[in-house]
């Protein structure tokens, strides 16, 4: 079983981990920020937890971005 994964995207961290449900294989993934989980999800592997997490912070970061114009 492979061990997590952190990342730091745009002041963003990314952290991912085996799904702990033993009957569904994949990745949980969730980003966060000061202390609050903004967003987080499952994939079947490591590299599509990796990708959605970045999009969220994408999103997030445009609908930030659009807030302060």
């Amino acid at each position: 079983m492979q061990t997590t994964y952190e990342e730091e995207y745009l002041g963003y961290q990314i952290y991912i981990e085996p799904n702990p449900d033993r009957y569904n294989e994949g990745f949980e993934w969730a980003i966060s920020k000061d202390g609050v989980i903004w967003d987080d999800g499952l994939k079947f592997s490591i590299e599509d937890a990796l990708e959605a997490a970045r999009k969220a912070v994408d999103l997030r970061q445009g609908s930030t971005e659009n807030c302060e114009s």
